[in-house]
């Protein structure tokens, strides 16, 4: 699904509005409507329930009150209150107050001048509240009496449904600003907004529906958002299932540099993993002392022993060799295990600017490149980085939790600069394309917090782009069939239906088995959809 901005969200509404002359109430009333279909599914006896409508001064104040009319009609007990005098509402919002009025629905406005305990009773005494206060267009910390009433609300322990988003909540970059509603849902309006689907504000609000409250497909496409939420169904549009005359001949050939003594276990996940999405032949680069032990341990992918340094990791003299081997492939994979030995570090800068195909670096690549960043600007075919945010710092020459601050941001502003994929790994992994495409992944778990996870990660993306996938699409392939195969390892996965899942207990080659599976997954989904 796409994901948007506060301020392309704005604009979004006004094309509806100005441009194709949909009256704002209209789109309020969708709003609400949708919203109170959802609302009613996450809580399914939600009419008979005592609710509270906590409402501020705008228009996220109207959707409120007609969700106040709405539940009202269906016989639930509805007490709006207003933290704003009625004055200060204004268009659509005032609308719909007076027709509150005129309905008779019970409507407390708040008065300073009253203790703060007394005011808060109708809310506290509510067994369900309906968050109102504060939209998407939040952009300064919260203060004062909405501070206030934000922090009673959440620790009052009633269930909390936010309207379109979480009242305190950064709609962009995901982070409460002073303090922020945590909601068990949210029906957010138009499409989810970027900060909905980071952390922290994926907690903060609860399970998420995106209401369509009528903005024409015209108006999204003029808006030119490239920016998606990597979800099953979202994959599937992307997703190409073979056919039936395909030969490994035409399924790509993926040639792997990793390992080193000690790390062999990081070449051989790489390898799996760009076989198991299903690479047609794997080719291992390997130390020539190490070959004997990769012989054992890849049963399914070839070797190809090279010339090695004294540390026994692939030498610069083995170049040429590598060079000849990869004419006629569709792409290297390097960096796990491939040690930053001197000798190395050469060879890969040689292979950066002279290979004659496509790449994806990880691991002990990206580290090396970080000393010579400049090569990237000279590479000649399309690169894929998979960094970690420690290595993200590194090639940033700043502090991984400066990197986490804002992940989207430095991915996105190093990709441009740098010309380059790059796949910002962590909870909500990011993926960033040079020409501004953006996506943040929705699959994956705690229980990848292991070693290895990486290694297969690097040659599933390149087991897909082997496949004939363009460069950000085999990375978001392969970011997502990577968590969601996690997920069904750990319990989570639509597969399995065994509930929330395990947080601990999962190996890297754990999901090797289970790649088949979620792959089948959106095969039969996108035969059903007919795409």
């Amino acid at each position: 699904m796409l994901i948007v901005t506060a301020a392309e969200m704005a604009r979004l509404d006004r094309a509806a509005i100005e441009d194709f002359g949909i009256p704002g109430i209209v789109l309020m009333e969708n709003a609400a409507r949708g919203a109170a279909r959802f609302f009613t599914e996450v809580i399914p006896d939600l009419p008979k329930r005592r609710l509270a409508v906590v409402a501020g001064s705008g228009n996220n104040a109207g959707d409120g009150f007609v969700l106040a009319r709405l539940f009202a009609e269906q016989g639930a007990r509805v007490e709006v209150i207003c933290l704003k005098p009625p004055s200060r509402l204004r268009g659509d919002a005032l609308t719909n107050f007076q027709i509150l009025e005129r309905l008779q629905v019970p409507i407390r406005v708040w008065d300073p001048a009253q203790p703060f305990d007394l005011q808060f009773r109708p809310i506290a005494e509510a067994q369900v509240l309906i968050d109102a206060i504060l939209g998407t267009g939040l952009n300064s910390p919260v203060t004062g009496l909405y501070r206030q009433v934000i922090e009673a609300m959440n620790a009052g322990g009633r269930p909390i449904l936010a309207v379109d988003i979480p009242s305190g909540l950064d709609a962009t970059s995901g982070r409460p600003l002073g303090a922020a509603v945590r909601a068990v849902a949210t029906a957010t309006f138009g499409a989810a907004k970027v900060g909905q689907v980071l952390w922290p504000g994926e907690d903060q609000a609860g399970r998420l529906q995106v209401i369509d409250i009528g903005i024409p497909r015209q108006a999204l496409a003029a808006a030119g958002i490239q920016r998606w939420f990597l979800d099953r169904a979202e994959l599937r549009q992307w997703f190409s299932p073979r056919p039936p005359d395909t030969h490994k001949g035409r399924a790509g050939h993926v040639a792997v540099l990793a390992g080193s003594p000690g790390k062999t276990g990081a070449a051989t996940l790489a390898c799996l993993g760009a076989a198991r999405v299903g690479a047609g032949l794997v080719t291992h680069l390997v130390p020539r002392s190490l070959n004997p032990i990769m012989e054992v341990k890849l049963t399914e992918a070839m070797t190809l022993p090279l010339e090695e340094t004294a540390g026994h990791s692939v030498a610069p003299e083995a170049l040429p060799e590598i060079l000849e081997f990869l004419e006629g492939k569709q792409v290297l994979a390097a960096g796990p295990g491939i040690s930053l030995d001197p000798g190395t570090e050469q060879l890969l800068g040689d292979l950066v600017t002279q290979a004659p195909c496509p790449l994806v670096l990880d691991a002990d690549a990206l580290t090396l490149i970080s000393r010579r960043l400049e090569i990237l600007a000279a590479a000649a075919h399309p690169l894929i980085i998979t960094p970690h945010p420690g290595e993200m710092a590194r090639l940033t020459h700043t502090t991984s939790a400066a990197v986490q601050a804002d992940r989207i941001a430095v991915a996105a502003e190093f990709s441009r600069a740098h010309r380059t994929i790059v796949v910002l790994k962590g909870h909500r992994t990011v993926i960033a394309a040079p020409d501004g495409r953006l996506a943040v992944n929705g699959s994956g778990n705690p229980a990848m917090a292991c070693g290895g996870m990486g290694d297969v990660l690097t040659g599933m993306i390149a087991g897909w782009l082997a496949q004939g996938y363009e460069p950000f699409t085999a990375a978001c392939l392969g970011v997502y069939v990577h968590g969601a195969a996690a997920d069904l390892r750990a319990g989570r996965g639509s597969l399995s239906g065994l509930g929330p899942g395990a947080s601990r207990g999962l190996l890297a080659g754990d999901l090797l088995d289970a790649i088949g599976p979620i792959i089948a997954d959106l095969e039969q989904d996108h035969a059903a959809s007919g795409d």
